[in-house]
Parts: structure tokens; sequence; C-alpha cells
């Protein structure tokens, strides 16, 4: 069996060309299955996306963020670090 995933979507509070709502229609229409939102530095977009993923039952949304670094002495200026968080008890604010 196959799984419908995106584990790597941004949205307008970071770089990304949708908002929160017209992302989770997007995917949800397509039918994928489980999402990650991983905004640049943001987490601002997740309480939208839950509230839109209430016409999609069948679409998990798994809460993500990627974070920048800036790490002195490096050789590399800037890392985008992709990270993301899964918990039982979370709740969008």
């Amino acid at each position: 069996m196959t799984a419908k995933i995106d584990l790597h979507l941004h949205t307008l509070a970071s770089d990304g060309r949708l908002t929160p709502t017209q992302l989770v229609r997007l995917v949800g229409k397509h039918g994928l299955e489980t999402i990650s939102i991983t905004d640049h530095d943001s987490t601002e977009g997740l309480a939208e996306a839950y509230e839109a993923a209430k016409d999609f039952p069948h679409l998990r949304i798994i809460p993500g963020i990627e974070m920048s670094a800036d790490i002195p002495g490096d050789e590399v200026h800037s890392w985008d670090i992709f990270l993301i968080i899964m918990t039982s008890n979370f709740r969008p604010h």
C-alpha cells in the first residue's frame, strides 16, 4: 500500500504562494493523506490549516517548522534545518 504524503510544505506565513486554507484545500482535493506545513521560522499558519482540514477527514497534518540558524565561524553562513515535531497532545493556538 502506498500513502500519499508531503512533509515539506510552505504557506504565505513564509515563502509559499497559498494561504494555509488554500493549501489544505488543494492537497485535500488531490487525495493526500498526511502533510506537514513547515514554514520558515514560523508556525503561524498551523491553526488556520487545522481549521481548514475539518473539511477533509482523511487528511492528517503533522506540525512542523523549518528553522534558520546562523553558525558563527562555520563556512556555511546560514543553514536551513528541517524539523518535524510529532506529539500526541499538540493543540494549535
